[in-house]
């Protein structure tokens, strides 16, 4: 079982964090069927139905993935991964408003870039994950996108490049640019070394799949 920061998280998460190990533990309640015929019992926990529970959540994400891939167009996609130096990470843990922009900024990107190059309006699923397997705080998003769109006039136009290397120094300068003006001077002056170095070295801040 992983050790539960609590400078990662919040009294809520934590809390949920306590009632998921409980999960399946028949100390915490269960329900006794009992066959009429044969007089056989069997004791069935209760489960804590939460949504970060590996056992109760399984049921619900592969419903959700089924009627996703009904709803999405049936042409090919990349999954891109936007992430952040691990040098600034801690700040988006304590200024958590920024995660909803740092969010919105990469989809953003993605969306610009088609319609710069191509004119045409990509499709795109987006999803905000605040940890990594190692339950530790790394923030990141992940991108389905397809690879075209539609353009003005309701038409299908195909593209199959995304350039990396530019993408992920647009998406370096927009998140060092996202802390810059969300924070005050205070706030800036005792990481400013750490935004420097973000800056001049090649964190692997974008990822294709």
């Amino acid at each position: 079982m992983y050790a539960i920061k609590k400078k990662y998280y919040g009294g809520k998460t934590i809390d949920k964090g306590h009632f998921i190990t409980g999960c399946g533990d028949p100390e915490n309640g269960f329900k006794l069927f009992v066959c009429e015929g044969c007089h056989h019992v069997r004791k069935v926990p209760y489960r804590c139905k939460g949504r970060f529970c590996t056992t109760c959540s399984v049921g619900e994400s592969e419903e959700w993935s089924r009627l996703l891939s009904e709803d999405v167009l049936q042409v090919n996609h990349r999954h891109v991964i936007f992430t952040v130096d691990e040098g600034l990470r801690d700040i988006f843990l304590l200024h958590r408003h920024l995660l909803k922009i740092f969010m919105d900024e990469a989809a953003r990107l993605l969306v610009d870039y088609f319609q710069k190059k191509i004119k045409v309006t990509p499709g795109i699923i987006v999803g905000l994950h605040t940890f990594g397997a190692r339950i530790n705080f790394n923030p990141h998003v992940h991108i389905l996108v397809t690879m075209g769109g539609m353009t003005k006039t309701g038409e299908w136009k195909g593209y199959d490049f995304l350039p990396f290397e530019m993408l992920r120094k647009q998406w370096q300068t927009i998140v060092l640019k996202l802390i810059r003006k969300e924070l005050t001077v205070a706030e800036k002056k005792p990481i400013q070394s750490k935004l420097q170095k973000a800056f001049s070295d090649r964190p692997r801040t974008c990822i294709f799949e």
